[in-house]
């Protein structure tokens, strides 16, 4: 019976045996439950039909890779099958090949590695000459192994890997997560941090192009790109000019070591069950058995060559047999995004979000906020512009912080610390789900603050204890003018605050006696002190009536879409999952028992795509610090937002038009500042005036604007022709009335 072999994305593995059908994912009911980060609720399932075991993948949103190819239909697997489900990496196990193959592969005479072989798999051989090496780097006992120096190469030797153009030329990794992975090298190959690198090797000390190889007839040369922490060959620095290399050099990228091994393939010596050793082609080669009469006739040094290279492999020989005997770690198989296949960025995004939006969860406990940053910033490095990395990002910075405060004022509640406690939480950000949470925590310390703060400032008011009783009150006021209105706390338009005395016409004083004896203590400590005003903390403020906007939207779908799956796919736009609202609608057009939905269907790819992609333009020129140039993308795409979302798409906005909004602000602040500081003060003005047509919310973007208006009417007040009011307009913000005054000063002045 076959079985399955699951690895879990802590390294450990499972079998489970295969009868039948297997069904893998995320929700409780599947056969198979993985709930770590880019499995589907539902994700896929593995069958027997006729004695071949299929997988087939369920509609995952990140999809199901068998030997690096993400699958569409049902796919057959053999033993040497690797299948990839978000961070698991599943393979056959064949019942009758489960033990014999490894210890039958250590003893067979290894054969010369075809292309398609795939990288870093055992018993290829490739792995006893890469001892070589280090054999003959051995540092004597007591002393620490030097860098091997490059090895040394006869007079007119061809360089390695000349042979074979550089076919069985390859990188293998040295240490960390890349220790034992091979990399091969055919033409060039970039090393780097990040795509287009072939060779990518995720540390902060690599740069993005760190450094190049390249494999040609004449053997493989290496060359560093300006990389910030330099390229290492055998411990000396790499300039830009190709180096050629040899098999056994150390090369070492940033922190990241690794060695350069040529034509491993070739240079392997088959051996043949019970007939000893094979002599090598040229009859002469390390470990080659010679006849007596010849080994007598043999010269020393060569007598000392052969003796050294049987050594060498008798120790390989006995290491061989020591592994295949003795139980060792499960082997690790190369994932697409291990090994040196490319790896479509945009899937590793995707497996990066996935991840990402599995730490930030709460459905399976308390979200890990660190981690879920760090794998967000993993994909935003890989694409800077992506809307819903960035999206993510900014959730989770903020609740990260809000999860701090929330922590620490939990602690100083149960520490009796209400005052340090409610300052905690009033720092809580009302867009954090622990605002809600923290709500019932900050109300519980500030009743313990009010209770004692106010007996202290009774007590000293009624004593004349100013300077005592007006801290104690207006700790006590800080909190209780929360659930005050307006009208209790400052006198209404047109009207003075009047605090002793009887109040004549358009003099005005607080209801509240001890409100009024608190302004009383405030004016006797400092008569030029400015008006009280209530400190806004929302968190212990009146409860809001609001409905969620989340609910909302979804009512107004189910109301106007009947299929499920284009209700599935408009929430999860909305939400600023482009892609998934993409293929729920792809899935539901494949569909031909729902043909009546298709036309309706079509017209919701084409405007989510449209919007997607202009949205995507627009962020690539604000990247490039460019409102201008990106205000026409965003523009259309908040049209077309608007076709789709219709009434709600200014009452409940989609996270397109709220990003569009926000960003458009954001930099075109930044911007105008940067025209501001180099004292061009209308090129400022008409950026900061195109970001507040976009959005008005900006505190920043409205001081700039009303900084403007200033400067457009002290302009129109200086226009002395036509030409002067082209200045003018510029600086005008709508809604000043300045543009008017201008028009009536054309018409007046007959300007063209």
């Amino acid at each position: 019976m076959p079985t399955l072999v699951v690895r879990l994305p802590d390294g450990t593995e499972q079998e489970h045996e295969l009868s039948g059908e297997l069904k893998l994912g995320r929700q409780a009911g599947n056969d198979l439950v993985l709930t770590e980060g880019g499995v589907s609720r539902n994700h896929a399932r593995v069958f027997d039909d006729g004695g071949t075991v299929f997988i087939e993948d369920l509609g995952s949103a990140n999809g199901t890779f068998v030997d690096g190819e993400r699958i569409a239909d049902p796919t057959p697997l053999t033993p040497q099958s690797e299948v990839v489900l978000g961070d698991y990496t599943l393979r056959l196990k064949a019942a009758a090949a489960s033990r014999s193959g490894p210890r039958k592969a250590a003893k067979a005479a290894p054969a010369p590695a075809p292309e398609e072989m795939p990288v870093g798999s055992e018993g290829s051989g490739a792995r006893a000459t890469r001892a070589v090496p280090s054999l003959k780097a051995k540092a004597p006992a007591g002393g620490a192994p030097p860098r091997p120096p490059r090895p040394a190469k006869p007079a007119g030797a061809a360089p390695a890997g000349a042979a074979g153009g550089g076919t069985g030329a390859m990188l293998r990794g040295l240490v960390g997560p890349w220790a034992g992975r091979t990399y091969p090298l055919k033409g060039k190959v970039l090393v780097g941090r990040q795509p287009p690198a072939l060779v990518m090797l995720e540390d902060d000390s690599v740069s993005r192009r760190h450094a190049e190889l390249e494999a040609t007839a004449a053997g493989v040369t290496v060359r560093d790109l300006g990389s910030a922490n330099g390229t290492l060959l055998n411990g000396e620095p790499l300039g830009q000019e190709p180096v050629p290399l040899q098999s056994g050099d150390q090369l070492q990228f940033g922190v990241v070591e690794m060695s350069f091994d040529a034509e491993e393939a070739a240079l392997a010596v088959p051996t043949r069950r019970g007939s000893g050793p094979v002599p090598s082609r040229r009859g002469t080669g390390a470990g080659a058995a010679l006849p007596p009469e010849e080994e007598e006739a043999a010269p020393p040094g060569r007598k000392k060559l052969l003796v050294v290279g049987g050594a060498v492999v008798g120790l390989l020989l006995v290491a061989a047999v020591v592994k295949a005997a003795l139980p060792g770690p499960a082997p690790v198989g190369d994932s697409p995004e291990q090994g040196g296949t490319p790896v479509d960025p945009v899937e590793q995004v995707q497996t990066l979000l996935s991840e990402c939006r599995s730490y930030a969860s709460s459905e399976l406990g308390a979200p890990n906020w660190a981690r879920a940053e760090e794998v967000c910033t993993q994909a935003l490095d890989l694409d800077p512009i992506h809307p819903e990395a960035n999206t993510l990002i900014r959730r989770i910075k903020l609740e990260k912080e809000a999860y701090e405060h929330y922590s620490a004022g939990d602690k100083l509640l149960q520490r009796l610390k209400p005052d340090e406690a409610l300052e905690a939480f009033s720092k809580i950000p009302k867009e954090s789900e622990y605002f809600r949470r923290g709500k019932g925590k900050a109300r519980e310390a500030a009743e313990q603050v009010t209770k004692r703060a106010l007996d202290d400032c009774k007590r000293y008011l009624s004593n004349a204890q100013w300077t005592a009783a007006v801290p104690r009150c207006e700790q006590f006021m800080a909190v209780w003018c929360q659930a005050q209105p307006r009208e209790s706390l400052n006198p209404p338009l047109g009207y003075t605050l009047k605090l002793e005395g009887r109040l004549r016409r358009n003099e005005w004083r607080p209801k509240d006696t001890l409100f009024v004896r608190f302004l009383s203590a405030r004016q006797r400590l400092d008569p030029n002190a400015q008006p009280w005003v209530c400190p806004v903390t929302e968190i212990i403020g009146p409860d809001e009536a609001t409905a969620d906007p989340r609910a909302v939207v979804d009512a107004a779908v189910k109301k106007r879409f009947t299929h499920k799956l284009m209700q599935a796919a408009m929430m999860d736009y909305w939400a600023g999952r482009g892609s998934e609202a993409l293929a729920t609608l792809q899935k539901l057009r494949g569909n031909y028992e729902a043909a009546p939905f298709h036309a309706q269907t079509d017209e919701l790819i084409k405007i989510m795509s449209t919007v997607d992609q202009l949205f995507k333009g627009g962020q690539t020129y604000l990247a490039a610090d460019d409102p201008e140039k990106a205000a026409e993308p965003f523009r259309e795409a908040l049209q077309v937002d608007k076709e789709l979302m219709l009434d709600l798409a200014e009452s409940k906005p989609s996270f397109y038009r709220r990003n569009i909004l926000q960003d458009m602000a954001d930099k075109s602040y930044q911007r105008g500042r940067e025209w501001a500081d180099r004292q061009d003060r209308r090129r400022a003005c008409r950026v900061w005036k195109l970001g507040f047509g976009f959005y008005a919310g900006n505190p920043d973007l409205n001081k700039a604007s009303a900084y403007c208006s200033n400067l457009a009417s002290d302009a129109f007040k200086a226009a002395g022709g036509c030409p002067n009011l082209a200045e003018v307009l510029d600086y005008a913000v709508k809604g000043d009335g300045i543009a008017e005054k201008v028009d009536e000063k054309k018409a007046e002045w007959k300007c063209p």
